[in-house]
């Protein structure tokens, strides 16, 4: 396998790509940053559980075309996830509010886990790993998924100050430049109408995120 295939993708479309992974490194970098300053994992407990099971699986189970850079670089997103995993079992009950499943959150999180790696081997087996190569199909559905927790997230926590405005802003432009490669890469109405949907979750949740901690601001100024 070539470092980069520049045989079935365009230079500027590794451009898009490789960039718009680079900054879902750093979303991840300040994700784990935060665990250790708040005490707090700020990514949706079910959006850390279906990303985890789509990374192993497209890590080691299902290999992209793309080159041996983003096998690699797919690894990488694995083995930050996995820190990220962990803690999750530490600290994400802190997201519930409910409290029978916050007295069985571990066999939830196995059980989340499971089921959407399940769904996920037989989806990409026969629907995204032969069409995309590269996970496109499996990984916008997650992100969808992801975008919209993140906004219900922020509007029940009391602990906003523990979601990042960074992290916030790299996981969208991230998104969005990966975006403009499947807009150059495919032509599939189902998957380009994903990519928009995630891009205005995305903007919805960088806006209210904002108007939320102006407000946290506000109040401490006005005690």
């Amino acid at each position: 396998m070539p470092v980069i295939n520049l045989t079935d993708y365009s230079t500027a479309e590794h451009i898009f790509f490789a960039i718009g992974c680079f900054l879902w490194v750093l979303t991840y970098g300040i994700v784990i940053r935060n665990i250790h300053k708040d005490k707090f994992i700020e990514i949706p407990v079910v959006a850390i559980c279906a990303n985890f099971a789509w990374e192993f699986l497209w890590s080691f189970v299902f290999i992209t075309n793309m080159g041996s850079l983003y096998v690699w670089g797919y690894r990488l997103w694995f083995f930050m996830d996995c820190y990220i995993f962990y803690y999750l079992f530490k600290l994400g009950e802190k997201q519930i509010d409910i409290a029978y499943i916050k007295k069985h959150f571990t066999g939830t999180l196995i059980f989340c886990f499971v089921c959407w790696f399940a769904v996920l081997y037989f989806y990409i087996k026969i629907y995204d790993a032969p069409i995309s190569k590269m996970g496109a199909y499996s990984g916008y559905v997650i992100n969808v998924l992801m975008s919209a927790l993140y906004i219900l997230l922020i509007l029940r926590t009391d602990n906003i100050k523990a979601f990042s405005m960074p992290s916030a802003w790299f996981k969208g432009i991230g998104t969005i430049l990966i975006s403009v490669f499947c807009f150059m890469h495919f032509d599939d109405a189902f998957l380009l109408i994903l990519c928009v949907i995630t891009g205005v979750l995305d903007a919805i949740y960088i806006y209210t995120l904002y108007n939320l901690k102006k407000g946290i601001i506000s109040k401490i100024q006005n005690a």
